[in-house]
């Protein structure tokens, strides 16, 4: 024991002389894989489960250091955040986390084939019946139906699997059936169906009023009464009115519509006070047969349609029709007052109450339009939620403004509140995943609102300025404006559905059949994915299939 003892003691020695006398490379010391695993941590981060996201282009790597744009959103030059790439091994995700889920549904009801749903061209509602959750140990299936299953639990597997932007394949399971089917589809909204409840889809400006002489003048139609927008800022009076500045401003960097534009004619009606360009109402002219500053409005609102469903028989019993109790566009009866009153004062008004029972969503030109190219989401189909507490424009959403000089005549638009918003504009959910993707350009117009002070009617023109993602007008190539400007305004209707990229006129022309369609989430463990028909027959979906790989 002694000599082993003395021989170790000498082995220390010789250990420790030889450790002393060697160099050690400080430079060592701020590498990642030395200081890392002893005090600094590792940790990996990445974008999305089961993708791998590398570093954006926009992004300098040679002058940037890699501390400064791994693993987190970095500002761009286009006002918007890119991902700095992930912090992985290699190419490949941080997490893995594949689904061992089949999708079983039996309706597939195309975005145009049915009135009573939001028109969505080249997408499908595509409801989930079955859920076969396979056990990869011992290859059984189990199948979770919707009718016994309850609604949180199994709408939970779908918005796991299928997440807005999430790729999917379609395999028809009647063999019988016909189909054009392409590879890939996208999961645009994983929520339900969205009941139409305001169409406004044949795209009008403002009537010419020469049958109702004397009053036979009408403005030239505004070149952008519908708009999507954001960083809007208007001008002031600068401290000379108020009032005018507190009640017209239009200050918000949130994403906004614009579904309607009060103007004037610009007649002689203009007059410049205090250094403010305002409008004056002046007697009528017999002499030319009008008044000096009519007051007008754009779009013409007459083709738009107000839907029935189960949440508008909730708080609205008039007509359909906007024209029920007056022809025109304009007046305090007409088509622009009525489709005011419904959206701002009738519709957000139900929403900012019963948020937690719907959403209300805005889509654009029939969902045709794509306003985030590679995300494949709502945006992807025009489609944005509507802001139930109306964000920053709050104050000016729903108000009492008054109807204006009732001895004026109801046309060409002597009433010119009659209890609509000062601003014709609702605000969207705003932020990142909200937000269109697509090149946006800065606008500055006048910007002509009119407004009733102490019973006396009043306009005032400030400078608007704003970036606009769209518009739609007489010109089909301003912007995204595709030829068929329009909107629709939709309830959500929760239920187990699914909007897809497939059209289902040229697609599945044939229907689905008596057996239905599978739905192939992306994220499919590997093996089940290569063994769909014998899974399909384990559970009694399908009858025939091939045996099962390894």
């Amino acid at each position: 024991m002694g000599r082993f003892s003395q021989s170790l003691n000498e082995a220390l020695q010789q250990g420790a002389g030889t450790l002393y006398s060697a160099e050690f490379d400080d430079a060592l010391i701020d590498a990642a894989h030395w200081k890392n695993p002893r005090y600094a941590g590792s940790k990996l981060t990445g974008l999305r489960i089961n993708e791998y996201h590398g570093i954006d282009p926009f992004i300098d790597q040679l002058n940037t250091s890699s501390a400064d744009y791994l693993g987190q959103y970095v500002p761009s030059s286009s006002d918007s955040s890119v991902w700095g790439g992930d912090i992985s091994y290699g190419l490949n995700p941080v997490i893995n986390n594949e689904t061992t889920a089949i999708y079983i549904a039996n309706t597939v009801i195309g975005g145009t084939e049915k009135e009573r749903y939001a028109t969505l061209e080249g997408h499908s509602y595509i409801g989930v019946s079955k859920i076969l959750v396979v056990n990869k140990e011992d290859n059984s299936v189990k199948v979770i139906d919707r009718e016994t299953e309850p609604y949180d639990s199994f709408h939970r597997f779908i918005t796991q699997d299928f997440p807005t932007g999430a790729k999917l394949n379609i395999k028809v399971l009647d063999p019988s059936i016909q189909s054009d089917l392409e590879g890939n589809y996208s999961c645009r909204m994983n929520k339900g169906f969205l009941l139409s409840t305001f169409k406004y889809l044949k795209y009008l400006n403002d009537v010419n009023l020469a049958n109702f002489a004397p009053y036979s003048n009408s403005l030239a139609p505004y070149l952008s009464p519908l708009e999507l927008f954001d960083s809007s800022t208007m001008g002031s009076t600068g401290g000379i009115s108020t009032t005018i500045d507190n009640q017209i401003v239009l200050d918000t960097s949130r994403l906004s519509f614009r579904f309607g534009y009060k103007s004037d004619d610009a007649r002689g009606g203009q007059f410049l006070f205090a250094g403010i360009t305002s409008l004056q109402q002046s007697p009528f002219d017999f002499t030319t047969n009008q008044f000096n500053a009519f007051r007008d409005f754009s779009p013409n609102y007459t083709t738009a349609e107000i839907k029935s469903n189960k949440f508008t028989k909730e708080y609205y019993t008039g007509s359909n029709s906007l024209t029920s109790v007056s022809s025109l566009n304009t007046g305090p009866n007409g088509a622009f007052f009525s489709a005011s009153r419904f959206i701002i004062n009738d519709t957000l008004g139900f929403l900012n109450k019963n948020f937690d029972k719907t959403e209300l969503h805005l889509t654009i030109n029939k969902a045709n339009i794509d306003f985030a190219p590679g995300f494949n989401d709502e945006r992807s189909m025009g489609t944005f939620e509507v802001d139930k507490g109306y964000g920053a424009l709050s104050n000016i959403g729903i108000n009492d403004e008054a109807s204006g000089d009732s001895t004026l005549p109801p046309f060409p638009g002597g009433h010119i509140g009659h209890n609509t918003p000062i601003h014709h504009i609702f605000q969207l959910k705003g932020g990142t995943i909200y937000t269109p993707t697509t090149p946006s350009t800065v606008r500055t117009e006048n910007h002509v609102v009119l407004l009733d002070i102490n019973g006396t009617s009043t306009g005032l023109i400030l400078p608007h300025e704003r970036k606009t993602y769209w518009n739609g007008d007489e010109n089909p190539r301003v912007l995204n404006y595709s030829g068929s400007a329009g909107f629709e305004l939709s309830f959500l209707d929760k239920d187990h559905t699914l909007i897809v990229n497939i059209d289902k006129p040229t697609e599945l022309f044939e229907g689905i059949g008596t057996k239905g369609i599978a739905l192939i989430p992306e994220h499919l463990h590997g093996t089940i994915k290569k063994n769909i028909e014998y899974y399909l027959k384990e559970a009694g979906v399908i009858d025939n299939a091939t045996t099962l790989q390894a």
